[in-house]
C-alpha cells in the first residue's frame, strides 16, 4: 500500500514539480525514481522524485516505456534526482539571498 505524503513531502514533490521537465522545460509531474532492487510495482519516498512532463514521464518513449534508452539519453534516475535537487537547493539560496537582503532594507 501506497503511503499518503506528509505536508512536507507535498512541500518538496510541489517544488520538484516546479522546475519543469528535466529535459524540454515544459509543465510537469513528479517521477518517483526506482533504486536498483525495488521490485516492480514499487516506488522510492516521496523525497526521490524528479520532474518529468508527461511525455517524457509516460509517453512512447519516457522513462517508464523506455528506460535503458531515456536513461542512455539523459542520464540514470540517480544522476536526474541529484540534479533536480541541485536545482532546488539553488533556488532556495537565491530565495534565502533575497529575503534576507530585503529584511537588511527595512
Amino acid at each position: 500500500m501506497k503511503k499518503a505524503p506528509t505536508r512536507l513531502e507535498r512541500e518538496h514533490m510541489s517544488k520538484v514539480a516546479s522546475l519543469g521537465c528535466l529535459v524540454c522545460q515544459r509543465p510537469a509531474n513528479v517521477h518517483h525514481i526506482r533504486p536498483v532492487g525495488l521490485g516492480i510495482g514499487m516506488r522510492s519516498g516521496h523525497y526521490q522524485t524528479i520532474p518529468l512532463c508527461y511525455d517524457h514521464h509516460q509517453g512512447q518513449f519516457s522513462i517508464h516505456n523506455c528506460k535503458e534508452q531515456f536513461e542512455a539519453m539523459y542520464g540514470t534516475e540517480e544522476e536526474l534526482l541529484h540534479r533536480t535537487l541541485k536545482e532546488i537547493k539553488n533556488i532556495e539560496q537565491v530565495n534565502n539571498f533575497f529575503n534576507l537582503k530585503g529584511e537588511n532594507n527595512g
